[in-house]
């Protein structure tokens, strides 16, 4: 998608029957939370079905730019809810909390995913059934990476799934205080470092969400949190220069509408770009998110971009690594027992690599 051309991807089609229910496979549902994404809003519900997700419970909070009516083409599937949410409702806490919840209820599925339309949930393996985390955790937590834009096309297929996650580019930089770094380094490209996590969740335990469903929170016992090895979030901040004008238009008016939520720190990006109203500053900001193709060599060579594909290879080799210390220790263990008792080792136990 050049980041001149103002189109939507693609749109999948699928009949739905509704989300299991009983003993039958593990569902997937999302809460989807959309405003004037009509690049993406398509891409994003095919994407959602594509890796497993049953139900997409959809909360639009006032687009006006044609992205209502791709969502009442994907209604049609059967597998697309669609509320219509106050705009004011994001800046009350409590609120859209609510929202979020009564949506995750919505999808009636075991597993909801808390997301924007410019975010995409990537399985290693191309399926939300098949994260290991899903057993053992009551929330998934995700690390989040922005995709490469370049100045002829996004670094992300639009058939995103394993056979093409060598082609999905993500910026890998991460820093402790990413408002630090970019008030001593401005001219630092703001989509070159890593945003923070998102979570996916049991449905059933689920209490409140916090503003951007970066976290949930349940009323009784602490949550089992797994930090999830094989499940990324790939993040599209910069696509076309038309989409990042109407989302600073949309937060300059929101920034008269709700001054008090801007006074902080949370959401000091957006009141930094809102704040950006000189004749061509804007668009100087939106080139340098753009990445040369010299740049790009440079920034892989430099380890700051990895391929989809790299990023699970690694972490599928730290995974067998940290396994393999783990069963030297208990082996160690079982032996030093053994000994102790005045027995031989058993012959079963695994050899030593």
């Amino acid at each position: 998608m050049p980041p001149h051309a103002d189109r939507v991807l693609y749109a999948g089609e699928r009949p739905f029957e509704g989300p299991n229910r009983g003993s039958g496979p593990m569902t997937f549902g999302a809460v989807l939370g959309v405003k004037d994404e009509v690049e993406l809003i398509g891409p994003s519900i095919a994407h959602l079905r594509a890796i497993g997700v049953d139900a997409i419970a959809v909360s639009d909070f006032g687009s006006t730019d044609g992205t209502l009516d791709v969502l009442s083409d994907e209604r049609r599937m059967g597998d697309v809810t669609i509320t219509h949410v106050d705009p004011d409702v994001v800046y009350d806490y409590d609120t859209c909390s609510a929202n979020d919840i009564a949506q995750a209820h919505r999808t009636g599925a075991d597993w909801v995913l808390f997301l924007d339309a410019d975010e995409f949930f990537v399985p290693a393996q191309g399926s939300l059934r098949h994260c290991r985390g899903l057993s053992k955790a009551d929330v998934l937590v995700l690390d989040r990476y922005n995709v490469v834009t370049s100045a002829t096309h996004l670094h992300m297929p639009v058939d995103l799934s394993p056979a093409t996650y060598e082609a999905l580019r993500l910026f890998t930089r991460q820093v402790a205080d990413f408002q630090a770094v970019m008030a001593r380094e401005p001219d630092v490209p703001f989509i070159s470092i890593r945003p923070g996590p998102k979570v996916m969740a049991r449905r059933a335990v689920a209490a409140d969400v916090a503003p951007g469903g970066h976290d949930v929170s349940a009323a009784g016992e602490p949550l089992r949190r797994v930090a999830a090895d094989d499940l990324i979030v790939a993040h599209v901040p910069f696509t076309t220069m038309g989409r990042f004008e109407r989302k600073v238009a949309n937060i300059r008016r929101e920034m008269i509408r709700h001054p008090r939520y801007f006074d902080g720190e949370f959401a000091w990006h957006w009141r930094r770009w809102a704040e950006m109203t000189a004749p061509g500053v804007l668009e100087g900001e939106f080139a340098r998110q753009v990445t040369s193709h010299e740049a790009l060599r440079c920034l892989e060579d430099a380890g700051l971009v990895r391929t989809a594909a790299r990023l699970f290879a690694e972490r599928a080799a730290n995974a067998s690594a940290a396994e393999t210390g783990r069963l030297g220790r208990w082996r160690a263990l079982v032996e030093a027992a053994r000994t102790d008792a005045g027995l031989r080792p058993l012959s079963i136990l695994p050899a030593r690599s």
